[in-house]
């Protein structure tokens, strides 16, 4: 996420009128306006844990990529693998820095041998297009679809049941960060399943002259199975609870994969990519503040920015924090902090307001849905 200029002229997704038809309270956030909530953000959360919830995710920016040096190109660029990817697979991906800080989070579609479809974060749209431009490739095309197609995200148990009838192909037997292109409701469509909220759901890519008819029609159909329009607020909250990092939270240009706990996506088997050398260091090393998870005592939320304490010392700061209804209620953050601070049990506090309150480190996720 990044700042936005309030001097700067907000952008309206496909789906705005529909937005404000239902009563979304409407927010900058990545140069759009966009709902952050509806009917309130714990009982959004809930519809997405129970039953299932509906996304507007407009806002992301979407590049087409074409050719076939697209595998080797995006391999130089990004810590995980691309090129090894089978058709109709999905990936989630980091480009970095040469210091080993994120440029962003994404996820890589590779729809068939010479077509792909990347995903990047809103507010890093104009950033990373400038990233894409400046890092030409050999036998790549890259087209950008920036708000010209939708994306509508439907998370939650019940999104298979009231997807399905709508979809032209079996999307039950659609694996984790899969895709498939199909039509939806007789509209030409990219079907994906992915999320950010932790549950099982999907995201349904298609040209923005469709979305509209396309909301209205799922939501109407899902009414009686408990889907309810969502906002960025709720996901939010899904997200974090999942253990999944924000880009400009838990990810930053001096925040990378490996302090971010996502070893796992780094590959350095790689001949060589953009940051690997700083990330090999890292390891290496072994001094580096990192991501953890904190559970506080009381019932005073963490925010981003809050410092955390061991012993009354300061040893580094909250990222993300929101109440957790799956939990509780309890209060949960991220944070970045030392490496002596970062064990889990770890007893330490968070500054507000010039008061300590006393927190336990955590491991993550904080929330697993139940297999």
């Amino acid at each position: 996420m990044s700042e936005f200029a309030v001097d700067d002229v907000l952008r309206r997704t496909a789906l705005y009128e529909a937005h404000r038809a239902l009563g979304a309270r409407l927010v900058p956030f990545g140069g759009f306006e966009m709902p952050v909530q509806y009917a309130g953000i714990l009982a959004e959360h809930d519809a997405v844990r129970k039953r299932a919830g509906l996304f507007d995710l407009s806002h992301m920016a979407q590049f087409e990529l074409h050719g076939a040096g697209v595998g080797a190109w995006a391999d130089a660029l990004t810590v995980n693998n691309v090129a090894n990817m089978k058709p109709l697979q999905a990936r989630y991906n980091l480009f970095c820095n040469d210091a080993g800080g994120a440029h962003d989070d994404v996820i890589f579609y590779r729809l068939d041998a010479l077509r792909w479809l990347l995903v990047v974060n809103a507010g890093n749209a104009q950033k990373m297009t400038a990233y894409l431009a400046a890092h030409p490739g050999a036998d790549v095309t890259v087209v950008s679809r920036h708000g010209e197609r939708a994306l509508i995200a439907i998370q939650g148990p019940r999104s298979v049941e009231i997807l399905a009838p709508f979809v032209t192909g079996d999307i039950a037997a659609m694996k984790y960060y899969s895709c498939l292109e199909t039509s939806v409701r007789g509209v030409p469509a990219i079907v994906a399943r992915t999320g950010y909220t932790g549950e099982d759901g999907f995201e349904l890519f298609v040209d923005a002259e469709f979305a509209t008819d396309l909301w209205d029609t799922i939501l109407a159909a899902g009414r009686d199975a408990g889907l309810a329009p969502c906002g960025l607020g709720a996901r939010d909250v899904l997200r974090l609870e999942a253990g999944m990092p924000l880009y400009g939270h838990e990810l930053t240009e001096e925040t990378g994969p490996i302090q971010a706990q996502l070893d796992w996506v780094v590959k350095f088997a790689k001949p060589t990519f953009v940051g690997k050398a700083a990330l090999e260091a890292q390891v290496a090393d072994g001094s580096y503040d990192r991501i953890v998870g904190l559970v506080l005592d009381g019932r005073v939320p963490a925010r981003a920015g809050y410092p955390v304490l061991v012993d009354g010392r300061r040893v580094g700061e909250v990222r993300s924090g929101s109440l957790a209804p799956s939990l509780g209620g309890v209060n949960i953050a991220t944070a970045l902090v030392a490496r002596d601070a970062a064990s889990v049990g770890m007893r330490c506090a968070v500054e507000v307001r010039g008061a300590a309150h006393a927190a336990t480190v955590t491991a993550l996720p904080f929330y697993a849905r139940p297999r």
